[in-house]
C-alpha cells in the first residue's frame, strides 16, 4: 500500500475519461502519425508506440484500446494535464503528487497499487467511491470463521499482530 511505481498505460483512462468529460466522444478521431510537442522552455516531447504509426485516423476508443502513447499524448494536449489530476484524484488517486504534464496520461507519476484499484474499483462502481479496507476475515452469523484473509506466522517475524494493532493500522491507511 506504500510503494509508489509508474502505472504506465493502465492510467490511460483516467486521459480518456477526463476527455469524455470535457465532452469528447469514443468516436472522435486523432491522426495516428508521429508526434512532436514543443514544451514550455523549448524541450520537444516525441511519443512513440511499439508499432509504427498508421497515418490513419483513429478513434479515442481505439487509441485507448490499443493503447496507442502518440494519441494519448495529442489527447493530454488537448484537455490539459490538470483535468487528468483532478479525474484521478476524484477517483481515488489520492496519496501521491501526480505531476500535471503531457506524460501524466501515459502513467509517468508514480502511485500506489491501492491508489489504482481503488480508482478502478470507483469506476467499476459506476462513479462512487468507497474508501478501501482491509479485510481480515469473514465469518457467518453465529461467529464461525469461514475465511481467514490475513498472512500465515512466518518463522522469524512470529505470530500476526494482534487485531486491534491490524486494525489501528488498517484505519490509518
Amino acid at each position: 500500500s506504500q510503494a509508489r511505481r509508474q502505472p504506465g498505460s493502465t492510467f490511460k483512462p483516467f486521459a480518456y475519461g477526463a476527455a469524455v468529460l470535457q465532452g469528447m466522444k469514443p468516436g472522435n478521431t486523432r491522426m495516428d502519425e508521429p508526434v512532436a510537442i514543443r514544451l514550455p522552455g523549448g524541450d520537444v516531447w516525441s511519443p512513440s508506440d511499439a508499432t509504427p504509426p498508421t497515418g490513419l485516423p483513429t478513434t479515442l476508443h481505439d487509441g485507448l484500446a490499443q493503447s496507442k502513447n502518440t494519441i494519448t499524448a495529442l489527447l493530454m494536449q488537448k484537455i490539459g494535464p490538470q483535468r487528468v489530476v483532478e479525474l484521478a484524484q476524484s477517483l481515488g488517486v489520492r496519496q501521491s503528487k501526480l505531476e500535471p504534464v503531457l506524460s501524466l496520461g501515459l502513467g509517468t507519476s508514480p502511485v500506489t497499487l491501492l491508489e489504482m484499484v481503488t480508482a478502478y474499483g470507483t469506476l467499476a462502481n459506476g462513479g462512487s467511491y468507497h474508501t478501501p479496507y482491509l479485510l481480515l476475515r469473514v465469518e457467518d452469523r453465529d461467529g464461525k470463521v469461514l475465511e481467514r484473509f490475513a498472512p500465515p506466522p512466518d518463522k522469524e517475524t512470529g505470530p500476526a499482530m494482534p487485531r486491534k494493532d491490524a486494525l489501528t493500522l488498517v484505519n490509518t491507511l
